[in-house]
């Protein structure tokens, strides 16, 4: 299964979910969370509040759940309709992937 944080280094989930331009996909295997993929949002102007996370789901609608700093009920609310768990956090990531797997898990 795969999860998805919102974060500008890799280190923190520090990031809104509508603004993050980007994604870290991580892999549960075997228990653990491993880093997969980077996910990157076209370039093109997203202009409006609701197109912003929008584009982010499109980007993440194969994961479990995704982790970042903050979300709002809109898109809380589309992401549990697709089998997303939203779940804000503010830690590092490593220690965020590994609880969630943990979650995910039981």
């Amino acid at each position: 299964m795969k999860i998805a944080v919102a974060s500008t280094d890799g280190k923190l989930v520090d990031l809104h979910f509508g603004d993050a331009d980007r994604f870290l996909i991580y892999k549960i295997e075997d228990g653990e969370g491993k880093f997969h993929e980077i996910r990157e949002k076209t370039a093109m102007p997203l202009n409006n509040h609701q197109e912003r996370w929008v584009a982010s789901i499109d980007l993440i609608n194969d994961c479990k759940a995704v982790l970042c700093n903050k979300i709002g009920n809109e898109p809380t609310i589309e992401l549990r309709k697709l089998g997303i768990k939203p779940i804000q956090l503010d830690c590092e990531v490593k220690d965020a992937v590994s609880e969630c797997s943990k979650h995910l898990l039981s």
